[in-house]
């Protein structure tokens, strides 16, 4: 893989000034409507970096990582609204439950490969999606979800006035989550990991354990996701069925083939890119704007699906390797041609 040597130099000015940026007068990410939607977004980015740990670096394809996204966010919510632990407290455990759940999910699909691991996953998804939407227990409110009890965490996380501190939280989350992946990517694990997903074959033949890299893969995504999940239900102030829903875990997919796989920064760009899109695109459909445009032409504009469907198609055409991989692509060339 080529390497930019100022990527690093442009991260340390890049971060800094996201940072500064709701405080620096006028500018767009001062207002409180485009900062929540960057909170998100970034949040959506951090988790796809999730997701192309498991399956650009280590080569699973899973569909059932929502699972644990929407676990951290419902964990931490019963705990903090019913009084069982702290704000933070509820936090540490909602994580470590989460990493728990991913152990005993990851080894029983695990024992299988390929789609059969795919669709075992997508199963045990499916069955904590019903759990949640049914209301099992009385505990998860079904499809109405959990409105997080403002008066139990901090007021930095409640308001208008200060989505700021949910911009700054959320871009912190990215952040360390892009710290962690990087450390892991860059570790003799994260090596095994890429050969994983190149030949499992060669690192049985090698005398490592394929399934115990593979499982340490899951956990890891899965307890990254599940604080995510976690910092969602603060920057949305609820926990919802939407969250646990297969949907969630294919739009992942699409982000990461979006960004470009096993570029770390790729899958992270996707992410921002699909749910800032995927924003608009509703905001879009629900305007005025397309009313004086023949119904041929609005009716599949206002349907935020189809363009992301067409955004999808044509970068699979024509950027098979994503955005990242259109730019490796694009550099390679420039330089061949000095």
């Amino acid at each position: 893989m080529l390497r930019w040597k100022y990527s690093r130099p442009l991260l340390a000015i890049l971060i800094p000034l996201l940072f500064a940026s709701p405080l620096l007068g006028n500018n767009p990410l001062s207002h409180p409507g485009l900062q929540q939607t960057m909170a998100v977004a970034f949040l959506y980015g951090a988790l796809a970096l999730t997701y192309d740990l498991l399956f650009g670096f280590t080569g699973l394809l899973s569909f059932g990582h929502a699972l644990f996204f929407a676990s951290g966010m419902y964990l931490a919510v019963l705990f903090i609204n019913h009084d069982v632990l702290v704000w933070w407290l509820a936090v540490i455990a909602a994580v470590a439950i989460t990493t728990i759940l991913a152990i005993l999910i990851g080894s029983a699909s695990l024992r299988t490969g390929g789609i059969t691991f795919a669709m075992v996953t997508l199963a045990f998804a499916e069955a904590g999606h019903v759990v949640i939407s049914r209301n099992f227990g009385g505990l998860t409110n079904g499809e109405n979800g959990i409105a997080l009890n403002a008066d139990k965490v901090p007021g930095i996380f409640i308001g208008v006035f200060n989505t700021k501190y949910l911009f700054w939280i959320s871009l912190g989350t990215l952040v360390l989550v892009y710290f962690i992946t990087w450390w892991i990517t860059e570790s003799s694990a994260g090596r095994v990991f890429a050969a994983l997903r190149d030949n499992e074959t060669r690192v049985a033949v090698l005398g490592l354990k394929p399934a115990r890299f593979k499982l340490l893969s899951f956990v890891i995504a899965a307890g990254m996701a599940s604080f995510i999940g976690v910092v969602m239900l603060m920057v949305s102030g609820s926990a919802a069925p939407r969250f646990a829903s297969s949907d969630v875990t294919i739009a992942l997919l699409l982000m990461v083939i979006l960004g470009g796989a096993i570029t770390r920064w790729g899958a992270v760009i996707g992410g921002i890119i699909y749910s800032v899109a995927s924003t608009r695109l509703q905001d879009l459909s629900q305007s005025t704007a397309l009313h004086s445009v023949p119904k041929i032409i609005s009716g599949p504009l206002s349907e935020p699906t189809f363009i992301l469907g067409l955004l999808f198609i044509f970068v699979v055409m024509f950027a098979p390797g994503g955005l990242s991989g259109a730019y490796y692509y694009l550099r390679l060339k420039v330089i061949s041609k000095k």
